[in-house]
């Protein structure tokens, strides 16, 4: 049994100290994730908590939870949602579109470390263009390494949607890239 395993089964059975594990494990994970979705500190934190007081308060029913990070991540998203409805209501952004920022951080990003800050600065503009759900995959796939089953589960849509957004987001970047390369070069023989 892996270690998460073996946490699951100690806090089904209501071990606090596997609890307090957990958290410990996946506060900064889900925290650095919550953020792509709201700036609110406050909002943010109040939302880890509860899906933690949630997680304690339904711990006897944990079985079917295979992948606790999986699982984490995807009650935050949903809670966050769920309480920042009123504002997208409000602003007459449709359900189904919600924000997604993409951030780059030195924790975040093997990629900062090497490309030189004009290269990552180029990758930053070039991201921001993309969609919200394309960003959203390409974060979960390349910085949380969740796997495609995971993304969908986690996004709620097919693993073939998935593919797909992954797919259309790096034909994307690459284009973009491209073209601000050949700007670059263009714009330094003038």
């Amino acid at each position: 049994m892996n270690s998460e395993g073996y946490i699951l089964e100690r806090l089904r059975d209501g071990d606090e100290g596997a609890f307090t594990a957990l958290m410990e494990r996946y506060y900064d994970t889900l925290y650095r994730y919550g953020h792509h979705f709201t700036k609110d500190d406050d909002l943010l934190t109040d939302c880890i908590q509860d899906v933690f007081v949630t997680l304690w308060q339904n711990r006897h029913k944990l079985e079917a939870i295979n992948y606790p990070r999986q699982y984490l991540l995807t009650a935050l998203k949903r809670r966050i949602i769920r309480l920042s409805d009123r504002e997208r209501k409000m602003a007459g952004t449709p359900a189904d579109d919600y924000a997604f920022s993409l951030e780059f951080s030195v924790e975040d990003l093997i990629v900062e470390k090497q490309l030189a800050e004009e290269k990552a600065s180029k990758l930053r503009q070039i991201l921001d263009q993309l969609p919200a759900r394309q960003k959203e995959v390409i974060y979960l796939v390349y910085y949380q390494k969740l796997d495609p089953a995971q993304v969908a589960e986690l996004m709620r849509i097919h693993r073939q949607s998935v593919y797909n957004l992954l797919s259309e987001s790096l034909r994307k970047i690459k284009e973009f890239w491209l073209e601000s390369s050949l700007g670059l070069t263009f714009s330094a023989l003038l």
